[in-house]
């Protein structure tokens, strides 16, 4: 089981991986510094391979597209924590509102046939000039941690959707509860004022001083 975080773009930019991964890093170490905590947080971005494969880190002027997956890893102190993975997923056709959905169930209006589904969520939360941006983009962004997973992780994950949003003017939502759905539709900005701190006082500043289980050590090059 897990939990995501989405990033919903208004604008048709699709920044280098290296600039998210970079921004996720200074924002996650800002944030542990404000806290005075004093680990240093590395952020690595590398395509999903099994354990038996050598490790293909991104190259700098990799550009994100549409159906791109990453696992980003988090290091304390030069030692490996845990990982999130984002993604650039296209809108498909099933994420368009059909003439079914018009009526079993009735939760849209007719003037959302052919709409991305999402119209529904944010219809009364963004201002619709706004929301015309996002639903006119062919692609958005997710992150994912493991449900209850680590406090690097699970920090972390919300901070590289921050550095999306910041990107593409984007707004940020989760649909399966990583945050209070009160929180959907923030600007990056917005999201940025509550989620770190609000991770730190949950986990405890011990949970980003130690890496957690030593014994099971990554060596990074």
């Amino acid at each position: 089981m897990s939990t995501t975080i989405h990033v919903y773009p208004t604008v048709n930019a699709l920044p280098l991986v290296e600039e998210i991964r970079g921004r996720t890093q200074e924002l996650f170490q800002t944030l542990l510094n404000r806290h005075g905590i004093g680990s240093t947080i590395e952020v690595k971005a590398r395509y999903p391979s099994p354990a038996d494969r050598p490790i293909e880190y991104v190259e700098k002027d990799t550009v994100w597209t549409p159906d791109l997956y990453l696992t980003f890893d988090y290091l304390i102190d030069g030692i490996w924590d845990s990982a999130s993975w984002p993604r650039c997923p296209f809108v498909e056709d099933d994420d368009r509102i059909s003439e079914e959905d018009l009526t079993d169930p009735p939760d849209y209006k007719p003037e959302h046939l052919g709409l991305w589904y999402i119209v529904g969520e944010f219809e009364d939360i963004v201002p619709p000039t706004r929301l015309a941006k996002i639903l006119a983009q062919d692609h958005y962004w997710s992150d994912e941690r493991n449900f209850g997973g680590p406090p690097v992780a699970s920090t972390g994950y919300g901070l590289v959707c921050a550095a999306l949003a910041e990107a593409t003017d984007g707004i940020i939502a989760s649909f399966d509860s990583a945050f209070d759905d009160k929180h959907n539709g923030e600007t990056a900005e917005e999201f940025l004022a509550w989620w770190g701190d609000r991770q730190i006082d949950f986990y405890g500043e011990d949970a980003f001083r130690n890496p957690r289980r030593k014994r099971y050590q990554l060596v990074f090059w």
